[in-house]
């Protein structure tokens, strides 16, 4: 054994006098790196360049350093060897900051618009509840997005100091435990929103369905995200493999499981109110109009789909402070677009109120339908003046403000005053939708 230790010693100090900066890599690295050049003829010992471009030295070098040194000593041989040969420095944190700033604003405002819509309207529905607790749980996510870039997250690995690289894995495994619930409120969201236009049975009974899934779906992740390993604080020093731990579940067949099953969820949510809206006898333009509105979840899906494609780069990736950048990124931007789009069917009501006579101005003389005292006139076909009265829309005013009037003979017939949308009116003890427009 003793002139092994004399071979590393030898080795290591042809090292140095190739280069000086190999002085500073840990000692099984010296070893590994004068043993690579030793047994190679592909290039001179003094021709760094050389060795720097081939191949085959590097791969002999990392296949030696992986089985000789500990993580924390590879990732200090890489950085160096880095340095030696003149690699360029990557950093791309600044994708990162701006997009948790732009999305994170944008999530903002649309939920304090929402709210405004709540508190002016002098009532809060489920769904506004549900929207601002997804708000309130997707700040960790959106704020340590923007700590991480600044701890290196986005630089290659070897590069970033092991005390930050545990602290980025602490903010990701936080943030992580935010997301899922971020996502389940926003669910819930759309769900209680659907439960309040569309009050047929059949319509009720699938979204309970689907509410008792998303609940399901969130808690499980949840709580399999929190357990993930034993002891916890394995989530971030496992890597290191210093320390001995119980167990640490699969990263990627988790966040794979969960991707898909997430996205499954939404496709079910998607189906619930489109049927429905196809039913309405609206014009083709106010039509499309709606199913637009109520069809917003797709752009959560399609930010859903290129995150799992992130995923799978960051799986296979043997530098992942660099490659879980975009993982982090499309996972902050799913949920903010998830957030505002939850709050775009309000978005018509909260200009409504800044701007009335542009949003929900009829497009006939409005005096020409109502009495003196202001009241609507139905406008009766058979010349009958009926007293008027006011009824509450079954949808609340949620997207539709219409005033309706009904005669004696049930004949009914609305002055519009939101121009964008009709008014859908249970009938039949709900199992018939019907629209006036």
């Amino acid at each position: 054994m003793q002139w092994i230790s004399l071979l590393g010693r030898v080795l290591a100090f042809f090292s140095f006098s190739i280069c000086p900066v190999l002085g500073h890599l840990p000692d099984c690295a010296q070893t590994c790196f004068g043993a690579a050049v030793q047994n190679q003829t592909e290039c001179e010992p003094t021709d760094m360049p050389c060795i720097c471009a081939s191949p085959a030295i590097h791969a002999a070098i990392q296949g030696c350093v992986g089985a000789s040194c500990t993580i924390r000593q590879a990732l200090v041989a890489v950085n160096t060897t880095q340095t030696m040969c003149h690699a360029p420095i990557r950093d791309k944190t600044g994708k990162l900051l701006w997009v948790a700033i732009v999305s994170g604003a944008l999530a903002l405002l649309a939920i304090i618009m929402r709210s405004t819509v709540a508190l002016l309207s002098e009532h809060w529905r489920w769904d506004d509840v549900c929207a601002l607790a997804a708000w309130f749980f997707s700040i960790p996510l959106t704020v340590l997005q923007l700590i991480t870039p600044g701890l290196g997250l986005g630089k290659d690995t070897w590069t970033v100091e092991t005390w930050k690289i545990i602290r980025v894995l602490q903010m990701i495994y936080a943030s992580q435990a935010g997301y899922f619930l971020t996502i389940g409120f926003t669910k819930l969201t759309f769900l209680f929103f659907f439960l309040y236009i569309f009050p047929t049975q059949g319509v009720r009974t699938t979204v309970f369905i689907l509410m008792g899934i998303t609940v399901c779906h969130s808690l499980g992740f949840e709580l399999a995200l929190i357990f993930s390993c034993l002891p916890i604080r394995a989530v971030w020093t496992g890597w290191m493999k210093e320390e001995p731990y119980h167990y640490c579940m699969n990263q990627n067949a988790f966040i794979y499981a969960a991707a898909g099953t997430n996205f499954a969820i939404d496709l079910g949510i998607l189906t619930v109110p489109i049927p429905q809206l196809l039913k309405l006898k609206l014009s083709l333009r106010r039509k499309f109009f709606m199913v637009c509105i109520f069809s917003t979840g797709v752009l959560t899906m399609i930010v859903s789909c290129i995150r799992i494609q992130t995923i799978a780069t960051y799986g296979n990736s043997n530098n992942p402070m660099y490659d879980s950048l975009e993982a982090a990124l499309y996972s902050v931007l799913e949920q903010n677009v998830g957030l505002i789009c939850i709050c775009m069917p309000m978005f018509r009501r909260f200009f409504g109120h800044l701007f009335p006579r542009c949003f929900f101005a009829s497009s006939e003389d409005d005096s020409n339908f109502r009495y003196d005292d202001g009241t609507p006139n139905a406008r009766i076909s058979s010349g009958k003046r009926s007293t008027p009265r006011n009824k509450k829309s079954t949808l609340d005013g949620s997207l539709f403000d219409t005033q309706i009037t009904k005669t004696v003979d049930t004949k009914v017939d609305s002055t519009q005053l939101d121009d964008e949308v009709g008014l859908v009116e249970l009938q039949n003890d709900g199992k018939h939708l019907t629209a006036s427009s």
